[in-house]
């Protein structure tokens, strides 16, 4: 039987609509707080725009009345855009005090590196929190295609029984506790798949992708460090499993603007490019701890046209030898 009786997801679009389906299909009821009567209307009626081929479990409800549906909601997962996250953490103040906030939103609460969960803990001490991340297109996730990742949370207990919730479904998951590990590898990658995109729009090939993913886990690695967290959470589900995804799907955001910029330097997102507000805050962390990340620096300078792409990527092959892993 499971510890959660009213379970609620903030957040209506791809990602929430995808983990309610992936719960709905071990049998449980949740809803999903929206913004809008007629996404409410839609997804009461068992129908999804974000996945037209798709129809939602009834299990599955809908909800704009948001304050009632938090107060009474012992589970709350957090499935907003990364920018909307210190929103939802003002709502979370309605929750009971012994609530359960799962966040699943990756990148940083501010330009100065700022976590969303150590925001949530300083505010809510005695709720328990935790991080869901790793390699998941939503569309897979609601077409019940098999997935991994991974729960974090300083109360490991609390992370297993989240995996618990999940278990006999076909996303896998395994707790963890190091949730700063978990959540700057979810910011990191965001950077890294911009690179990606640079790199395929300009047909540099997959050795230089393959490597620009493997350094870009080694300075993922050191700024988990630097910030206390487990440096080998990078080279797990939240860190290599979901950068080598975001750089090699055709779903990403991250990508496809790293693309855009090799065809019109001066372009600008249409849509949403996570990477683009991690950068900042990476940079500042960095400077902070006094701490060398020169793939995330060189993108940078790109993304500021500050360099010439050519140029930048000659001053990466040349700078001084040293250990792989120093």
């Amino acid at each position: 039987m499971s510890l959660y009786s009213n379970i609620c997801f903030y957040g209506g679009g791809a990602w929430g609509q995808a983990l309610a389906m992936t719960l709905a299909s071990v049998g449980y009821k949740s809803t999903l707080i929206v913004s809008d009567k007629i996404r409410e209307i839609e997804i009461n009626n068992h129908i999804s725009k974000k996945f037209p081929n798709i129809q939602l479990n009834p299990l599955i409800n809908a909800s704009v009345n948001n304050n009632d549906i938090i107060e009474h909601c012992d589970l709350m997962f957090v499935t907003t855009e990364s920018k909307r996250v210190m929103e939802v953490i003002k709502k979370i103040s309605l929750c009971k005090q012994e609530a359960n906030v799962v966040i699943t939103s990756k990148g940083f609460a501010s330009n100065k590196g700022d976590l969303f969960s150590d925001i949530i803990n300083r505010q809510f001490p005695s709720m328990n929190i935790s991080v869901l991340t790793g390699p998941t297109f939503a569309d897979e996730i609601a077409s019940n295609q098999p997935a991994a990742a991974i729960v974090a949370s300083e109360n490991l207990a609390h992370a297993k029984s989240i995996c618990q919730l999940f278990h006999h479904s076909n996303l896998r998951l395994y707790p963890s506790n190091d949730m700063k590990g978990a959540s700057v590898s979810g910011a990191v990658k965001n950077i890294i798949a911009i690179g990606a995109g640079i790199i395929q729009g300009l047909g540099l090939g997959d050795n230089a992708k393959a490597a620009l993913i493997t350094r870009g886990i080694s300075e993922t690695s050191s700024l988990i460090e630097k910030l206390g967290g487990d440096p080998k959470t990078a080279f797990g589900l939240a860190g290599i499993g979901d950068m080598t995804l975001t750089c090699s799907g055709p779903h990403s955001r991250n990508m496809a603007y790293g693309i855009q910029i090799t065809q019109d330097i001066n372009s600008n997102p249409k849509n949403l490019v996570e990477g683009l507000n991690a950068i900042e805050a990476t940079l500042k962390l960095s400077e902070k701890f006094n701490l060398e990340l020169p793939i995330v620096s060189a993108i940078n300078k790109i993304i500021k046209k500050e360099t010439n792409i050519n140029d930048t990527i000659k001053q990466l092959l040349s700078r001084p030898i040293k250990n792989e892993f120093d």
